[in-house]
């Protein structure tokens, strides 16, 4: 059961959203995928936070993308689940308030978490990572 609340899209129609913090971390190409990116994740006045992926050169497949704990040498179980990157824009937009296990992630938390992010080539083939990154308190 997922339990972050998912909201994906192409892009945002309302321009008026006052961002109060962001904070962005790139996405490097696996093997020979040549997928990179970066995915975001943004604090707003209204006190949403959302993850942001975007990539560049990606097939049609709907692209999974998770959060995983510890960094990318590491490896380590997912801690969040994120709406896949599923349409021809190369961008899916998550709206978190939990992690998968139920208790609570901010903003804060996201930036200090000690994790990476993968995104997978399609749900079939969840082995095959495309773009990958270490992010929060490995990235920097």
């Amino acid at each position: 059961m997922l339990l972050a609340i998912i909201a994906s899209g192409c892009g945002k129609d309302d321009a008026t959203e006052v961002i109060l913090a962001k904070n962005v971390f790139a996405l490097s190409p696996v093997a020979d995928s040549k997928i990179s990116g970066n995915v975001s994740f943004v604090k707003y006045e209204d006190g949403r936070t959302e993850v942001i992926l975007q990539i560049n050169n990606s097939s049609e497949d709907i692209h999974p993308a998770f959060i995983y704990a510890n960094s990318l040498a590491e490896g380590g179980p997912v801690a969040l689940t994120l709406a896949p990157i599923e349409c021809d824009c190369e961008e899916s937009i998550t709206v978190v308030s939990k992690w998968d296990n139920g208790s609570p992630v901010s903003y804060e938390d996201l930036i200090n978490f000690d994790g990476h992010l993968k995104i997978h080539q399609n749900k079939d083939h969840l082995e095959i990572v495309i773009a990958q990154g270490n992010i929060g308190a490995n990235a920097q």
